[in-house]
């Protein structure tokens, strides 16, 4: 699977979860007892894990975890979506060494829509 992180592409994404969540709900009741909610918008949490990755790229993944907020494009069920995410945790991955290269697994990222 593909995700683009603030223009950069990484291709090897092995687990990929994005659900909807409600913020901002307001739950009250009336004089009636009848209960009255409003909600405000549905925001993505992507939690993403990556295969592994190079030196190069994990660098990417570091640089963009630098900033607030980061554009994030990814395949949903209702096509493709772009918006702005908050990566809340900097990858901080396991290193591993295949045929001589120094490779960076176990990364995972959680991001917030904004």
């Amino acid at each position: 699977m593909r995700i683009i992180i603030d223009g950069k592409a990484f291709d090897n994404v092995t687990e990929f979860n994005a659900k909807r969540e409600l913020r901002q709900t307001n739950i009250r009741y009336n004089t009636q007892g009848d209960m009255l909610i409003d909600m405000v918008n549905r925001k993505y949490l992507l939690e993403v894990t990556f295969g592994l990755l190079t030196r190069a790229e994990l660098e990417r993944l570091r640089e963009s975890s630098q900033k607030i907020f980061v554009s994030v494009t990814f395949t949903a069920p209702e096509g493709e979506v772009t918006a702005d995410f908050h990566i809340s945790d900097e990858p901080a991955p396991q290193i591993t060494t295949v045929h001589g290269v120094r490779m960076y697994g176990g990364v995972k990222l959680t991001m917030k829509q904004r």
